[in-house]
């Protein structure tokens, strides 16, 4: 504080006794002054927000020994075959750490179109190959039991790579390679409950 009094005692004016009176004040003091603002705009382009509606369908996976429907949010009204690719690409390890797994391979490559109500599942390579005998009626299971949940679909038929397939059903029987299979073949394998999947 005295620092600042001491600075200021010594740059303030002069104290005067009387006052002077202006006569005439500089012209260049009085004339009006012109000030220009220049103001720069930043345009700030909108973000564009997308919004995908999406649908809840039902996959089928396998909890301990039973197949456990699950619950999951794809695109809405997917086609079949957006459905089994999402069986195929299985299911979050992270959520329910390995209590919840697939039978299927995860390098199965298949395709599968729909005709009145009968879906074709053709597969390339081979389909129950590489699948233990135990988790093979389990594997089938999933991928029936996936399509035939949606909506249009009643029955399915197996085929690799063009040729019809014989597959496994829920009991243990074989179904020959010239009939179909259906949800009330694999029921008994289902479990009470669904799972939601919320991502990993």
């Amino acid at each position: 504080m005295t620092c600042f009094a001491v600075v200021f005692g010594a740059c303030g004016p002069r104290t005067q006794d009387n006052a002077t009176v202006l006569r005439g004040v500089p012209g260049e003091l009085t004339a009006p002054t012109t000030t220009s603002t220049t103001t720069t705009s930043t345009s700030v382009a909108p973000t564009l927000t997308t919004v995908v509606e999406t649908e809840s369908v039902l996959l089928h996976f396998i909890l301990g020994e039973a197949i456990t429907t699950v619950m999951r949010n794809l695109p809405r009204d997917p086609d079949p075959q957006a459905v089994l690719d999402s069986l195929l690409a299985g299911y979050p390890s992270s959520a329910f750490g390995p209590d919840v797994r697939s039978a299927i391979p995860r390098n199965l490559e298949a395709a599968v179109t729909v005709e009145r109500g009968l879906a074709t599942v053709d597969v390339t390579g081979s389909l129950l190959t590489e699948i233990s005998p135990i988790d093979q009626p389990l594997a089938i299971a999933q991928i029936v039991l996936t399509l035939t949940s949606r909506p249009g679909i009643g029955q399915v038929e197996f085929r690799v790579d063009g040729e019809p397939q014989a597959v496994p059903r829920g009991g243990g029987e074989l179904a020959p390679a010239d009939e179909t299979v259906a949800y009330d073949d694999y029921a008994i394998l289902v479990s009470p409950g669904v799972i939601r999947d919320d991502g990993p």
